[in-house]
């Protein structure tokens, strides 16, 4: 990120504390252009966890596709929805204020 030369250079991220320790310093990102299981909690589905296994992220729905400025107060939740490829091709897409954790997923 650019800045003036006057600017202070930012703070360091510090890593969380987990037990009362701090994590190890790693940033990690992840790596979108492999799959991942998404697990999701849905309100219809009791509280169970479904787990969308060898999806990939691809994108995101948006309500300001009519040319509007977005964000504010009419960006909520549920709708804004991602969109994972499923293995067969197939999209779905999912709101992602359900979504609980990404692990990555096994070989085939």
């Amino acid at each position: 990120m650019w800045r003036w030369p006057w600017q202070p250079l930012p703070e360091p991220v510090k890593p969380p504390k987990v037990g009362g320790t701090r994590a190890p310093g790693d940033v990690h990102r992840i790596d979108f252009s492999k799959p991942h299981d998404f697990h999701f909690r849905f309100v219809y589905e009791r509280g169970e966890v479904v787990t969308l296994r060898g999806c990939l992220l691809v994108g995101f729905t948006t309500p300001s596709e009519d040319g509007g400025a977005g964000g504010g107060p009419s960006e909520y939740g549920h709708n804004r929805w991602l969109v994972l490829r499923q293995q067969d091709g197939r999209l779905l897409y999912a709101p992602r204020d359900n979504l609980l954790y990404i692990e990555e997923s096994r070989a085939p």
